[in-house]
């Protein structure tokens, strides 16, 4: 990537997301700036995304064009079109800084020499004691968490095997995306149905719980060639505390989830402003911010490099999305799924779960199936409640992103452990098909008591 482009995309895109924030908190209607800066950024990333990423792309644009065209919508329809999704990459541009500030300060370099100490001193069970991390730490961490507890277990934990243990921690990965305010799938639906999060955290919460269960159950059927067991003769870690990163943790989930509840503002923009705004604060009453914005300035201008295709991806999604949502696909699908599934709440669920798997599977993204289902399905009509076609979407996106080789967390794992996506995916099918039908069960048996 030329090195113009580098330094301008990525400032490029925390504007545009910035731009979104003060709209969503002022009168100021700033659609139209941040809406031609996502198409401008999105012509620019179909230069350098992949050719199979490109052609699913162009697809999404030119279908959504043909349909703007065909529906006469004007041009600022068109310009909302291109901002539609801004909302959902603040959460790819601003959570991450939380970490950043927690790495910046040496918060997760404490919690890596409490672990280290007490593997050492008590001795440890890597595969639980990494899970549970990941259940804690990832709500907050997201992608991050993974690698940073990959890196925990090598300097702590003895006598295991690394590619099992970082495939155990993907799947604890899923299990804070089926719940955690902080993922991009769950701030996705609450868009989408108008929900709120406390109406369908408890019934995430319990959907972790299933899926968590199963990666218990399911670990010891996780077996890689050339996995030896780790031998770690590393010294026992320095004495450091938890309590300040428990306290900033705590001070920002108390913030949001107070926040979300008193003002009626979307859960996106208030994670994306603590995500700003927490660290800053932090930052300045610890006299660290000269020092935290040097580091920041690095990430913010790789931003664009390193989200090239959520870029693309959601921009392109929300543009055929919204193009749809005046179409009368809605009451056409909801007529035709009803017909295949006789009304069936149940079997409808399944099918919406294993269509979203199978698509994820030939590489394109659960965001546009979330935004196309979500944007056509009139789930009043089907029997649903909003509640429960959110919560169906994130199980159907968690599931789909376990055995896609083409989603970010089986990437990521991928490069970690050193082997190819399509063997993960492999790796994982019996298991998520497994979750899924209890997961499933469950969910539908919330819809069946009108718990949800």
């Amino acid at each position: 990537m030329p090195d113009i482009v580098h330094k301008l995309t990525g400032p490029a895109a925390y504007l545009m997301v910035l731009l979104y924030l003060i709209d969503s908190v002022t009168p100021l209607e700033m659609y139209v700036l941040y809406g031609i800066l996502a198409a401008l950024l999105l012509l620019i990333s179909m230069l350098y995304i992949s050719l199979p990423a490109r052609i699913i792309i162009s697809l999404l644009l030119i279908t959504g064009a043909v349909l703007h065209v065909q529906l006469s919508l004007p041009f600022t329809v068109w310009i909302e079109s291109f901002s539609a999704n801004v909302n959902i990459l603040g959460l790819f541009l601003f959570v991450p800084i939380i970490g950043w500030y927690m790495s910046y300060t040496g918060y997760l370099e404490d919690l890596k020499q409490v672990i280290v100490k007490r593997a050492r001193e008590k001795g440890s069970k890597p595969y639980r004691t990494s899970f549970f991390l990941m259940l804690t730490t990832g709500m907050l961490l997201n992608f991050g968490a993974i690698s940073l507890i990959r890196q925990i277990a090598d300097e702590s934990f003895q006598s295991f095997h690394p590619k099992k243990l970082t495939v155990h921690l993907m799947r604890g990965f899923a299990a804070c995306m089926l719940w955690s305010p902080y993922f991009v799938n769950i701030g996705l639906v609450l868009s989408i149905f108008h929900v709120s999060w406390f109406s369908i955290g408890w019934a995430g919460l319990s959907l972790a719980v299933i899926y968590s269960i199963s990666a218990g159950l399911f670990l010891k059927t996780l077996r890689f060639t050339h996995d030896p067991p780790s031998v770690n003769d590393a010294e026992s870690g320095r004495k450091a505390s938890l309590l300040p990163l428990l306290r900033f943790a705590a001070i920002f989930v108390t913030l949001s989830l107070t926040w979300y509840g008193l003002a009626e503002q979307s859960m996106i923009a208030i994670v994306s402003w603590l995500g700003l705004l927490v660290p800053m604060i932090y930052a300045s009453l610890k006299g660290e911010l000269p020092g935290f914005f040097r580091e920041s300035a690095g990430y913010i201008s790789s931003a664009f490099s390193r989200l090239k295709n959520e870029i693309a991806v959601f921009i392109a999604a929300g543009f055929f999305g919204t193009a749809l949502s005046f179409t009368e696909t809605g009451a056409v699908v909801t007529e035709v799924l009803l017909d295949l599934t006789g009304g069936s709440v149940l079997l409808l669920s399944f099918m919406i779960m294993a269509a979203t798997a199978v698509l994820a599977m030939i590489g394109i993204h659960p965001v546009v199936i979330i935004i196309g289902v979500g944007g056509s399905l009139n789930y009043e009509a089907a029997g649903m409640s909003a509640e429960y076609a959110a919560m169906l979407l994130v199980l159907s996106w968690t599931c789909a992103t376990q055995v896609s080789p083409f989603s970010g967390q089986m990437l990521m794992t991928a490069r970690l452990i050193g082997v190819r996506p399509i063997e993960l995916s492999r790796q994982n099918a019996l298991f998520v098909t497994a979750s899924a039908i209890a997961s499933g069960f469950l969910l539908y048996s919330f819809h069946a008591f009108n718990l949800l």
